[in-house]
Formats: structure tokens, sequence, C-alpha cells
């Protein structure tokens, strides 16, 4: 990995992925309560963040961890938050955060203490 570039997109996406679990508590990981503008937008600025961020971790760090993350479908989802906003699924972006985010936060954590 490459320390300082690799590191750094661990540590945001880590940071966003506690916010995202954060506002899941908040809304007692309840679909309905999610649907409310309060938590619905939150969390899908958060996953286009970490969508966002993908695109600059180092190739060599993609490439050695693509089989354990998505990173393309990651980016996919941030262009689609980014260009086609209005026709977003809110139980794509409901699944993705409370299945996701989860797996997401613990390879992080777990890449993050291996270095």
């Amino acid at each position: 990995m490459h320390v300082d570039v690799d590191r750094q997109c661990l540590e945001k996406i880590l940071s966003y992925c506690d916010r995202t679990i954060a506002l899941l508590e908040k809304c007692n990981f309840d679909y309905e309560t999610f649907r409310s503008d309060e938590f619905y937008l939150s969390i899908s600025m958060l996953l286009m963040q970490i969508g966002e961020i993908t695109g600059h971790f180092t190739a060599e760090f993609k490439t050695a961890t693509e089989n354990q993350i998505q990173w393309k479908l990651m980016k996919s989802m941030r262009n689609m938050f980014a260009h086609n906003y209005d026709n977003m699924d809110s139980q794509i972006i409901f699944s993705t955060a409370t299945k996701n985010i989860p797996e997401l936060k613990t390879f992080c954590e777990e890449t993050l203490k291996s270095e």
C-alpha cells in the first residue's frame, strides 16, 4: 500500500462509514424513518463522498484489494448520485448503507491495523 495516499483515503472512508452508521442508529435502522429528508439526504451525501474518494486510491491498492472491495461499484454509485440523483432508489441507498457500509468499515479498520 502506498502509505500516504491510500492510508489517507482509508481514514476518510472510515470516517464517512462511522458517520453513516451513526445516522442509521439515530433513525433506528428503520427504512421509513430513513426516508425523511434529514437521513436520506445526509446518508446519500456520505455514500457519494465515499465513492469520490475511491478514485484517489493508487491503482496498485485497488488492484490488490479488488477481490475484497468492489471499488468500481462504489465509483459508479457516486456517479449516479452526481448525475442522476433524482432517479436514485431509496431502497438501494438504504441497503447499501445498512449492509455494505459496516463491511467497508471493517475492511478499512483491518487494513489500517495491518500496516
